[in-house]
């Protein structure tokens, strides 16, 4: 190769490398960070977020740009729209830094360096979101308390860090971390408390930093769902007889056999399952209750179902595919005067649960005695309104007759 020719072969390299580094300054400098100011305004006013009372924020469409909240006393509804990052780096998604009672929820948030950052704040609610393929960590909470990571996906973060959590005084529950390749969780932290959450295939799902770590990982009645826990359950309850070991100081004494789910019945009321079936289509009528299983077919499911005792306070009756259970399942144990849990199993297949109440012996009863009371009452009340049409009907016969002979009377007086 001549050195003409090398010399221009070089300083092409040397050009496109340029243009390259010209066109990542460009981008950095077009991430325009977007804000939600202490005065309750959104700055840039063009950004596609709405509020018509300064308390709730709506994501009018996807965002494509890291936010900061700087407003206390708010809630960010992502309406399931998208937050996605321009790619790995020290970009993250949602900045809430001295924030308090601050609720993050229904957003699908991807691609960022971090997901959802919270440090030194306090009743911060991350709920029911999305959070996945961020490069290093989907939910960082850091020097906070009194905050609550409810009913999210956590699901392939790039380091394996689901939520890295380095506070105390905090509740985990309900969420699904997954598919993480270094660690579900990484933690520094005491006193917070995690259950219902589910734990699948993740290299490490928990790991603590230090040995003077100490949690509590079940709340009493329910813990986790860990996808390598290998104890049984011969009590047939849905919860492992035996304690789940994270680390020499944390346990979890109730691990479940099956994913924990939940539904909202009600604006009140929530009803959740442990299963080892995949639950869909919830329905609930202000009567019955009602959702689909599936399983391989004709493997052995089960079902433990936790329904409020305002919304169905009774015994029980459950159908499998319009086949009534029996003998109906009796409300476990750990049932309580606010919440019952039944368990069932069935075979597997796609089948239709239904579970209704049913009136009790005593309560049929009292039924039919106030029935009985009502009848004879109203059976008193038409008796006496006949009785008075009958002595009203008899005076008016009578004063119709005086006045008939009162008027013969004049007459033959007038002759």
């Amino acid at each position: 190769m001549s050195r003409k020719l090398l010399l221009c072969t070089s300083l092409v390299i040397v050009l496109v490398c340029m243009l390259g580094f010209s066109t990542e300054v460009q981008q950095a400098k077009a991430q325009v960070t977007f804000y939600i100011r202490a005065d309750g305004s959104i700055d840039p006013p063009t950004a596609p977020i709405s509020t018509f009372d300064s308390l709730t924020y709506t994501f009018t469409g996807n965002i494509f740009n890291p936010i900061v909240i700087e407003r206390d006393n708010i809630t960010i509804d992502g309406s399931g729209h998208i937050l996605q990052g321009p790619g790995p780096g020290p970009y993250y998604a949602m900045n809430l830094t001295e924030r308090y009672n601050v609720t993050v929820k229904k957003t699908i948030i991807e691609n960022f360096g971090m997901g959802i950052y919270v440090v030194d704040s306090s009743k911060i609610t991350i709920l029911q979101n999305i959070v996945r393929n961020n490069a290093a960590t989907g939910v960082y909470i850091y020097r906070s308390s009194n905050c609550n990571v409810i009913d999210n996906k956590l699901i392939n973060d790039g380091r394996g860090l689901g939520v890295y959590l380095f506070s105390g005084y905090n509740t985990i529950s309900g969420n699904l971390v997954k598919d993480n390749s270094e660690r579900g969780m990484y933690l520094n932290a005491r006193s917070n408390l995690y259950y219902g959450n589910n734990f699948i295939n993740n290299t490490v799902h928990v790991l603590y930093t230090t040995i003077y770590s100490e949690d509590f990982w079940d709340n009493g009645v329910e813990g986790n769902y860990w996808d390598n826990y290998t104890g049984h359950d011969l009590d047939s309850d849905g919860i492992g007889d035996s304690s789940h070991r994270i680390d020499v100081n944390n346990r979890d004494f109730h691990p479940l056999m099956g994913m924990f789910s939940g539904f909202q019945a009600t604006q009140e009321h929530r009803i959740e399952t442990v299963s080892n079936s995949t639950l869909s289509d919830f329905k609930f009528n202000s009567t019955a209750l009602s959702y689909n299983v599936t399983g391989a077919h004709a493997t052995a499911g089960f079902c433990r179902v936790k329904i409020p005792a305002a919304l169905m306070n009774i015994t029980y009756r459950v159908f499998v595919n319009s086949t009534e259970i029996l003998p109906p399942p009796e409300p476990l144990p750990c049932s309580t005067s606010t919440h019952n849990y039944l368990y069932f199993t069935y075979n597997h297949s796609t089948q239709e649960v239904i579970i209704i109440p049913e009136f009790s012996s005593l309560i049929i009863i009292s039924l039919f005695m106030i029935v009985s009371i009502l009848v004879i009452t109203i059976h008193k009340v038409t008796k006496r309104s006949t009785q008075h049409f009958e002595k009203t009907t008899i005076h008016t016969k009578c004063l119709t007759n005086a006045g008939k002979c009162a008027c013969a009377l004049f007459q033959d007086q007038t002759k």
